[in-house]
């Protein structure tokens, strides 16, 4: 006997990718895909690959490459939904032959945990001419500082002052636990991973601070510091250059370090110091996150995924997009290790949850 059920095809498409060129960017893809099925339902909304110009090294100002098929073009939606700091100068770039034949059959677009990515003037320019002529269904942020700057456009569109998505992945997966103690999570893709040392304070560190019963005394390396800030590809050589011998415990606990980027897959580096994981795949970061009793990372979502599971963390960066932190009451997340009140969390996913419903 055949079976005569069909199931229909999800009409919310959540654009996502590029996991492992930065698995970060899985985070807020998995908790934005949990934000939008409380919108619309289970079965609803799907997975489907981003713009393949956002690849690295890429310029986006070129838009997609040549002749790629714009295969986002030829869904059939009801809604098309993009995450994370896509407010760009090359936003109109990647998206207007998307956005141009989508919203002539009627679908809509949605901004969920949208952002700026250098928060210029260039950005901003850009930006604003775009959405004025491609208005979007609602936006919701990730960040006060882009709420802010659109609230003074009057898009005349719903506006939320919300969260990053990935704050929402303990929602969507929950990790296992590990046997014996926790470990700390040392996350350091481009710069350098700090000399550490415990015990009395060190007036000459560059951070100092109290942490899982102890003093912590971070000291930067100053050469493979200097190579990561001029460029990415520096950042590498710097890797490369880097002799340092690297612990494998720190006060009494094991130190894991994830690597967030599988794509280029540099051996060398990604397996340079002990502990190392890497992975081209969220739910393994989730699990090293969600067990950390200390995260100290260079990477936003790692601080991110280890805020929403509940634990500590750190953050070594100069990147804007770190704006998002200030959202949660993390705004000293640069400075010492932070954590949320798990309580006020859960209440804020609440609050962005019912405004999206009664948005749509």
């Amino acid at each position: 006997m055949s079976d005569t059920h069909t199931v229909r095809a999800p009409r919310v498409a959540l654009v996502s990718g590029f996991w492992g060129q930065n698995v970060g960017n899985a985070f807020f893809n998995i908790g934005g895909k949990w934000i939008l099925e409380q919108m619309f339902g289970q079965g609803e909304v799907e997975f489907i690959q981003d713009q393949p110009g956002y690849r690295t090294f890429h310029d986006q100002l070129k838009g997609n490459p040549k002749n790629d098929v714009e295969y986002l073009r030829l869904l059939d939606l009801d809604y098309i939904v993009l995450q994370g700091p896509l407010l760009t100068t090359g936003f109109r770039h990647l998206w207007e032959p998307t956005f141009k034949a989508l919203t002539a059959r009627g679908t809509r677009i949605i901004l969920l945990g949208a952002a700026f990515f250098k928060f210029r003037d260039s950005e901003f320019d850009a930006a604003r001419s775009f959405l004025d002529e491609y208005k979007p269904a609602l936006i919701s942020t990730r960040d006060s500082e882009s709420y802010a700057i659109l609230s003074g456009w009057n898009l005349g569109v719903p506006l939320y002052d919300g969260m990053d998505s990935a704050f929402f992945a303990p929602k969507a997966y929950t990790p296992f636990k590990v046997a014996g103690e926790r470990y700390y999570a040392f996350n350091f893709d481009r710069y350098p991973e700090p000399t550490i040392t415990l015990g009395a304070q060190n007036p000459e560190a560059d951070f100092s601070f109290e942490a899982d019963g102890t003093r912590w005394n971070l000291t930067t390396p100053n050469l493979t510091s200097r190579l990561a800030h001029r460029s990415k590809v520096q950042a590498y050589l710097g890797h490369l250059l880097d002799r340092r011998k690297l612990p494998a415990e720190l006060n009494g606990r094991m130190v894991i370090r994830p690597e967030h980027r599988t794509n280029p897959h540099m051996t060398y580096k990604i397996y340079q110091h002990p502990n190392a994981v890497c992975s081209d795949e969220p739910w393994t970061y989730f699990t090293i996150y969600a067990n950390s009793a200390l995260t100290l990372a260079d990477r936003v979502h790692a601080c991110v995924a280890t805020l929403a599971y509940g634990n500590p963390a750190m953050l070594f960066t100069p990147s804007p997009r770190a704006a998002l932190f200030a959202r949660v009451g993390a705004g000293e997340i640069k400075t010492r290790p932070v954590q949320l009140d798990m309580d006020w969390l859960e209440n804020e996913r609440t609050q962005q949850v019912a405004w999206l419903r009664s948005h749509i």
